[in-house]
């Protein structure tokens, strides 16, 4: 179109194009419903509780060495044996230092340390030359001593950490969680010297015993302190002494508890503060944070096996030597009796793991649980079974004359 020659645009004008932009909300669906950015928020806080919880819990294996051994080990672990049973004919093994940990068994013969997986992988084999070795487990370090001896080792999956020669014999040693051990040794002048170690192997203190003589030893799990049994006689009656020993005090200590006609003979730590001592005629059960303590008498029985957990304590009683009347005693933390059923033959070892415990009787091995309390079942676990170490609720290690065999409650 043209007017006065002058030309216009008669296209229809469309003013929407020529308005500020907006944004455009997309259309609502029935349904659906836009999640807030504070609930998000919210599982995030939630998330880092838990985790700061479950690092708080496991606090004591969330140090760099500890997590890195950890890390080595899981390593070394993977990969397949030939399966159990496993043979160690031509050594010989106390069925005190065959033990289970992180569903591996552990074991020092008369020659060697070895550790084997579920599947009888060797993780360890390891020559030694003690002639008494005493082995000891704790955090994922393995402490191998030479009782009466002047010799010991740290050793974990992965190496020997360290090879450690004493001035002393030694009488007793002990190995906390966080990775820190302590040594019991003669010393001249005293009953005994007690000597603790970091981690890392520097010296942390030294305690003299002039009262009585140590017997044994445990730590508690960053190290810092040390419960030890102690004996000596007084008018021709055997004393047990109990000691919670604060290891940055430089000062006498005193002992916790005295027992007249009781002698203490081992002890030890599990978990933050539970303290299980054994005597030949009863056990004591500690509360390190509150330092109370419950004596359970074996109401004259004779002490054929025991173990102990952070929760529980295991008994193996016979009613004299050589009886085939034999029993279980199975405590709680509280020293309250949960189970005691009666067994056919000597009780020759026990085993603990979580709430399930385990009883070699005879050729028999018995499960037990705690929660409900009551028999888990048996298996066969062969005529020549001379200890009995818990892999899980309802499996064991087996340790024969010459081999090693894994069983099964189901």
């Amino acid at each position: 179109m043209a007017e006065n020659g002058r030309r216009f645009d008669t296209a229809e004008f469309d003013t929407a194009k020529h308005h500020p932009r907006r944004d455009r909300k997309a259309p609502k669906v029935f349904g659906e419903h836009t999640v807030p950015r504070w609930f998000y928020r919210i599982v995030l806080i939630l998330l880092l509780c838990v985790a700061g919880t479950l690092g708080w819990m496991n606090r004591d294996n969330l140090a760099p060495a500890t997590v890195l051994e950890w890390a080595q080990a899981r390593v070394v672990g993977m990969g397949l044996g030939d399966g159990f049973p496993h043979s160690i004919a031509g050594t010989s093994v106390q069925p005190q230092n065959f033990l289970s940990a992180d569903k591996n068994v552990c074991f020092a013969s008369d020659t060697s340390l070895t550790v084997l997986n579920s599947t009888a992988k060797e993780l360890v084999s390891r020559q030694h030359s003690f002639s008494d070795p005493v082995l000891k487990l704790n955090g994922g370090r393995m402490l191998l001593y030479n009782l009466g001896g002047r010799a010991c080792q740290l050793e974990s999956i992965n190496r020997t950490i360290r090879k450690i020669n004493l001035n002393q014999n030694l009488i007793a040693g002990a190995l906390a969680r966080q990775g820190g051990y302590a040594l019991i040794t003669e010393a001249e002048g005293y009953r005994g010297e007690l000597t603790a170690y970091t981690a890392d192997g520097r010296e942390q203190s030294h305690y003299w015993f002039s009262d009585y003589y140590p017997t044994a030893a445990a730590l508690s799990p960053d190290g810092s302190m040390a419960a030890v049994t102690g004996v000596n006689t007084k008018n021709g009656v055997i004393q047990s002494a109990l000691y919670l020993l604060n290891l940055s005090d430089s000062k006498v200590q005193q002992p916790l508890a005295v027992y007249d006609g009781n002698m203490l003979f081992d002890i030890c730590w599990n978990g933050d503060d539970a303290v299980t001592a054994f005597g030949d005629q009863a056990a004591v059960l500690i509360d390190a944070g509150s330092r109370s303590k419950i004596e359970c008498s074996y109401g004259g029985k004779q002490l054929t096996a025991y173990c102990a957990s952070a929760d529980l304590t295991v008994l193996g009683l016979s009613s004299y030597a050589g009886s085939e009347d034999s029993g279980l005693l199975i405590l709680n933390r509280s020293g309250e009796k949960l189970l005691s059923p009666s067994l056919q033959g000597t009780v020759r070892s026990v085993s603990v793991f979580g709430s399930a415990a385990a009883a070699l009787c005879g050729s028999k091995v018995y499960f037990y649980t705690s929660s409900p309390a009551g028999p888990a079942g048996t298996c066969d676990a062969g005529d020549d079974a001379k200890a009995v170490a818990l892999r899980d609720e309802t499996s064991a290690f087996i340790l024969g004359v010459s081999e090693i065999r894994k069983v099964s409650s189901r």
